[in-house]
């Protein structure tokens, strides 16, 4: 079903990839288990035999969960949890949910409570990632979820199953950065919405179908040179919604590298080699930076300052979810420090459900413009 897609089909289905997905359950049969961002190990789940869907939002309207979350809670949690309540909860058999900052804590309690009859289980990222327990940690809970779906699904699983499916993650990953590498150095051939909308796609479908679809595009990509393109860096934690690629589209903007979670932080979970409980605790060390899981305040910054350096952007652009506690923690400091650089920096202010861009498209436009005759 996704083995064989276009780039226009991608776009199309990374909007809501919901009826191709239950169209792919009714035909294989198989068990789907959808998880919140960030940092659960897609690849236990997929060894079981079973789908992992990645729940990124929705932009549909808040029906119920406006009775259930604070409207200070951030609107990634809102749709989720609306996603669930009101559109898809039903094509779901269960539901793994990281807790890295308070919203996701109370999240995952509410969720047990709306879904008594499904599958929910909890996986406990830890925060602080400077201490040697950490690692012993994040093997124990990689260890418990799987004994836990076991449980649930009554299914085991083997050594060789974790590998192979490492396997068919990572090879995911590097065709990925693949094309990432082409659109950087020839951005007609791809927009920032397409390829985005790819990594979008891989963290929603069958993997095993995908990677020929991803083969197909990377070797069908014209490597053409386009003129008035101004390179930028994305980063925060989601871009949504997607119609902000549009606009970047629409004034010439080419994203030459991110640190979005759905985006090159994503691309950074590859898995090393050796035996798949260590390789799958390491590769969590090994990720960028993510708002509310870090051990240097200042790591965000650092890692923002090599990017800049790598891949000379005239800018960066930060993608800010409305009420997200984490990034407001960690904002102020990393602006302060990004304007004593003297790199240009926008924040773009946004929720999954903003109907009109007009403003955002305003103060885009004003922004570059504004770089044309020399820096902020």
């Amino acid at each position: 079903m996704w083995e064989n897609l276009s780039l226009t089909e991608v776009t199309e289905l990374a909007k809501d990839p919901y009826p191709s997905i239950r169209k792919w359950k009714k035909e294989t049969g198989k068990t789907i288990v959808g998880s919140t961002i960030a940092d659960v190990p897609e690849e236990v789940i997929y060894a079981f035999g079973f789908l992992p869907v990645a729940l990124l939002g929705t932009n549909k309207p808040l029906k119920k969960a406006p009775s259930l979350l604070p409207d200070n809670a951030c609107s990634l949690a809102r749709s989720n949890l609306e996603l669930a309540l009101s559109y898809e909860g039903d094509l779901f058999d269960g539901f793994v949910l990281p807790q890295v900052c308070d919203t996701t804590q109370h999240l995952s309690d509410i969720w047990r409570i709306n879904f008594p009859n499904t599958y929910v289980e909890s996986f406990l990222a830890p925060r602080q990632v400077d201490r040697e327990s950490a690692r012993y940690w994040v093997k124990e809970e990689t260890e418990r979820l799987i004994a836990s779906l076991s449980a649930r699904f009554n299914k085991k699983i083997t050594d060789e199953d974790l590998k192979r499916s490492i396997v068919l993650h990572n090879e995911n990953k590097a065709l990925i950065k693949e094309i990432y590498e082409v659109k950087r150095k020839y951005p007609v051939s791809i927009t920032n919405k397409e390829f985005f909308s790819l990594i979008k796609l891989s963290m929603q479908v069958d993997k095993a179908e995908f990677n020929q679809t991803l083969k197909k595009i990377r070797d069908s990509l014209e490597k053409k040179e386009g003129e008035g393109y101004t390179e930028i860096i994305l980063t925060g934690i989601t871009c949504d919604p997607p119609e902000i690629f549009d606009l970047f589209d629409e004034i010439k903007l080419n994203v030459v590298a991110d640190a979005l979670v759905t985006g090159s932080r994503y691309l950074q979970g590859v898995v090393p080699e050796g035996n798949p409980l260590d390789a799958l605790a390491e590769r969590h060390f090994k990720r960028g930076f993510y708002s509310p899981i870090h051990d240097n305040v200042y790591k965000g910054f650092k890692e923002l300052k090599a990017l800049f350096d790598q891949y000379k952007p005239k800018a960066i652009v930060y993608i800010h979810i409305e009420f997200c506690e984490s990034e407001e923690y960690d904002m102020p400091d990393l602006k302060s420090m990004i304007k004593k650089e003297g790199i240009p920096m926008h924040i773009l202010s946004t929720e999954f459900q903003t109907l009109s861009l007009s403003h955002v498209r305003t103060r885009l436009q004003a922004f570059f413009e504004s770089l044309k005759g020399g820096t902020l």
